[in-house]
């Protein structure tokens, strides 16, 4: 069942008609009360009324019985006149209670019939008045009809309101997605504003908000499109005049220089096709949600012992200092792409017999991650841009691909975590932070 109109008009239609029949229910035991109330009062002025005109009324046992009480009236009575324990008058002779045991109301039963009665003393006369509890409920029953019959004749055409109208409060949907049908796969605009009911309100809003997302995705994807061809044309142009060098030259010095300036391209290649995977891995749109405690100094060694042998060929002091345990919450894969990345970048840019240091610290918040060389540094004013994609500094020795610190911003970010880049603590080289929340 996956149209909602029906689900609505299934669920509308018994709740309507069980309310209605509570609501008759309520009318019948009220009618009830008061139906057995009336016939009661009916009695009782039947009998007042024939105690004030009943001198003439007498058995006639020789004349033919009348026509006897139909249960179809429930009106209909039966009149007694008693002369102390002798019959003196009868609305129907072929049917004879027994004596009336006093005046008031009493319920008698005879011949397996029950009925209701009130009598009146005059003299030494006592009227009785009578009817029987079937009539009674007969007229009942025809009150109980009269009530629920219009109930069960309404429900189609309360089916038939219900179904319009709930189409009716459907249109507004019916109408957004007839408007989205209709557009092309750049049509990130929003909803076209319009009076909306409130229950459709919030559906729209977040229509609304995921295609801003969308937008702001494509967009971030394309100028990343646009970035990474831009960066992988200069390497691939240098490769392709290199190695047409090589090919050309006559001398074997020339020959193994140009070589040489093809491999060390086919590494920056190599490099850039790894970060560019990184970067795409660890976008926000295709990353886990699911957040447990990572042992940061445990991950840090095993990044360093991954990158001692990098270090050791430049003769550089690579060390770590986290004395105590620190444990953060986030992905233990991501965190150590983040300290590889700073590590790695250590260890290109500081230059041979450089100390690059790992640092784990507490801190008032949280956990810092503090990389810190006696490298070149990165001046003030280009720290805020080297954290964008394949931006590079106007001095550059070493070759890169620009992306190891947006690589690091982009998980820090993931992780809700807070990036610094400061002078070194002698003024000489670079300290990264990275100060995780507690």
């Amino acid at each position: 069942m996956n149209s909602l109109r029906l689900r609505l008009l299934l669920w509308l239609l018994p709740v309507t008609f069980f309310v209605a029949a509570l609501a008759s229910v309520g009318s019948y035991w009220g009618a009830t009360l008061s139906l057995t109330s009336l016939l009661d009062e009916q009695l009782r002025y039947v009998a007042q009324h024939i105690g004030q005109k009943g001198e003439r009324l007498q058995v006639d046992q020789t004349n033919e019985p009348r026509q006897r009480l139909s249960d179809e009236r429930a009106d209909e009575v039966l009149t007694e006149v008693w002369r102390g324990e002798r019959l003196s008058f009868s609305s129907d002779p072929a049917l004879r209670l027994p004596p009336p045991e006093g005046p008031g109301l009493r319920d008698v039963v005879w011949a397996g019939q029950a009925w209701h009665t009130f009598a009146v003393r005059e003299g030494d006369r006592t009227i009785r008045v009578a009817q029987s509890e079937d009539a009674r409920w007969e007229a009942l029953a025809r009150v109980a009809v009269n009530l629920l019959w219009p109930v069960v004749s309404l429900i189609p055409v309360l089916g038939a309101c219900l179904w319009f109208g709930i189409g009716y409060g459907l249109r507004p949907l019916h109408q957004i997605a007839s408007e989205l049908s209709h557009r092309d796969a750049n049509g990130w605009a929003p909803v076209e504003p319009r009076p909306l009911p409130e229950e459709v309100r919030p559906l729209v809003d977040a229509l609304n908000g995921m295609l801003r997302r969308l937008e702001h995705a494509f967009a971030v994807q394309g100028e990343f499109i646009a970035d990474a061809a831009h960066e992988l044309r200069t390497p691939i142009m240098a490769l392709a005049v290199h190695a047409e060098l090589a090919h050309e030259v006559d001398s074997a010095a020339e020959r193994d220089a140009a070589l040489w300036q093809v491999r060390r391209g086919v590494e920056r290649l190599d490099r850039l096709a790894q970060q560019l995977l990184t970067l795409a891995r660890v976008a926000p749109s295709v990353q886990s949600q699911v957040r447990e405690p990572v042992d940061l100094p445990a991950v840090c060694r095993s990044v360093i012992v991954d990158e001692l042998p990098h270090a050791d060929a430049r003769r550089q002091d690579l060390g770590l200092d986290a004395t105590t345990a620190c444990t953060v919450l986030g992905d233990a894969t991501q965190l150590a792409l983040l300290v590889r990345n700073l590590v790695d970048n250590a260890i290109r840019y500081t230059p041979p017999h450089g100390r690059i240091d790992v640092a784990i610290r507490h801190r008032a918040g949280g956990v810092a991650l503090e990389v810190q060389d006696n490298g070149p540094g990165i001046p003030a004013a280009e720290r805020g841009r080297v954290l964008d994609r394949f931006y590079r500094g106007a001095d550059q020795r070493e070759f890169g691909t620009g992306l190891g610190l947006a690589i690091v911003k982009r998980i820090a970010e993931e992780h809700r975590a807070i990036l610094k880049l400061e002078d070194a603590v002698n003024q000489r080289g670079l300290r990264v932070t990275v100060l995780f929340p507690g």
